[in-house]
């Protein structure tokens, strides 16, 4: 199968499942109430959309197994199907029961050890920024530790932004799309399998034929179980084909390219750690927060921030063909410009906790919501 069938399959697929997911949720009464203070969402949506992601994805996949010669299964392959047995049962049980943060937790890092150990895809470089495109090769077992925080980040980090209707399935399919394009423009393109663009471009379709149901006013959500799966596909597949390469512009290309779920995740663990919250308490101050308290709507700040991801994917889809030198003088515009973003929009925030000296603002703020 080609690139442009496997996509057309698994979008039609994850769009002809979606009404029947729909429907069955509402049968079993599997929905998101809005119960918490950080919910948008004023009426009871179907959970459990990411069922139709995953099962278009993997059947879009076999086909390819089937059809394509060029597509072979490698312990690489088999290594991330393990891992998303184990986050999908994960992200099922959370749709159904509701699960305590400690035990998704270990769900997670379940999943990510499984699947680095069975394939062997580890970050094994990182760059030594006092030397010209050289890279450090790590221990096996600090490679091993950062491979699976790697995993474990961005799985958590698609499944922070999921807070606005289309915001979590909009950013897979620019994600994908855009490590899609990368693995073909590349110096060292041949260091990447085959099943690597099969796999990115399945998992854009299949977000792109749940998308009409999702975005705003949303008639179905991803759930846990599609946050979680499309977090966790993305992040293992970034470590198998770009993070493996050869040169140190490549290792960086992901974070350039995931810069919205990554930036959220870590400001969001940052502004925890600061207000002394426990990580895995929730707020209402996340990067889409914020846009909608300076008056967007929904729509408007989703919107927004796919022309954010949009212009993330460009800028890592050129930085990707890049020498080092330039490269280095891109990434710190970059920062600079994430660096001046952020202050804009947290402006408020700081200045009141500045003001009063202590954090307890942030609270009152987060109440007054």
């Amino acid at each position: 199968m080609s690139y442009i069938y496997t996509f057309l399959a698994s979008f039609i697929i994850a769009f002809g499942l979606c009404p029947l997911v729909i429907k069955f949720a509402k049968a079993k009464k599997i929905l998101k109430y809005p119960r918490r203070n950080r919910d948008v969402h004023t009426e009871p949506v179907p959970l459990l959309g990411g069922i139709a992601i995953i099962i278009s994805f993997g059947l879009s996949v076999f086909g390819n197994y089937l059809f394509n010669p060029n597509f072979i299964v490698t312990y690489e392959v088999i290594g991330l199907a393990v891992g998303i047995v184990i986050i999908s049962v994960m992200g099922i049980l959370d749709d159904i029961y509701d699960l305590k943060p400690v035990i998704k937790v270990v769900f997670q890092v379940a999943a990510a050890v499984a699947t680095v150990a069975i394939s062997g895809s580890k970050i094994a470089y990182f760059t030594n920024l006092g030397t010209n495109n050289n890279l450090v090769h790590l221990p096996d077992i600090i490679s091993f530790i950062a491979t699976v925080a790697w995993i474990f980040m961005l799985t958590n980090a698609f499944n922070i932004i999921d807070g606005l209707d289309g915001l979590t399935a909009g950013t897979t399919v620019i994600c994908s799309l855009t490590l899609f394009f990368v693995t073909f423009v590349r110096p060292d393109a041949g260091l990447v399998g085959e099943y690597i663009p099969i796999l990115l471009i399945a998992l854009s379709g299949a977000a792109a034929g749940f998308l009409p149901f999702n975005f705003n006013p949303a008639k179905l959500y991803l759930g846990e179980t599609g946050a979680a799966f499309t977090g966790f596909c993305i992040a293992v597949l970034s470590v198998q084909g770009t993070m493996k390469a050869h040169a140190a512009i490549a290792v960086f290309i992901p974070l350039v390219a995931m810069g919205l779920p990554v930036l959220d995740i870590s400001l969001a663990y940052f502004r925890r750690i600061i207000m002394k919250k426990p990580i895995a308490e929730g707020d209402k101050d996340h990067i889409h927060h914020r846009l909608m308290k300076m008056g967007l709507s929904q729509r408007k700040t989703v919107l927004i921030l796919y022309l954010i991801d949009i212009v993330f994917g460009i800028t890592a889809f050129l930085l990707s063909g890049q020498q080092y030198s330039r490269f280095w003088l891109y990434f710190a515009i970059i920062i600079i410009l994430m660096g001046l973003s952020v202050y804009i929009l947290y402006k408020p925030l700081l200045s009141q906790a500045a003001k009063n000296g202590n954090t307890e603002v942030m609270e009152e703020e987060q109440s007054n919501d």
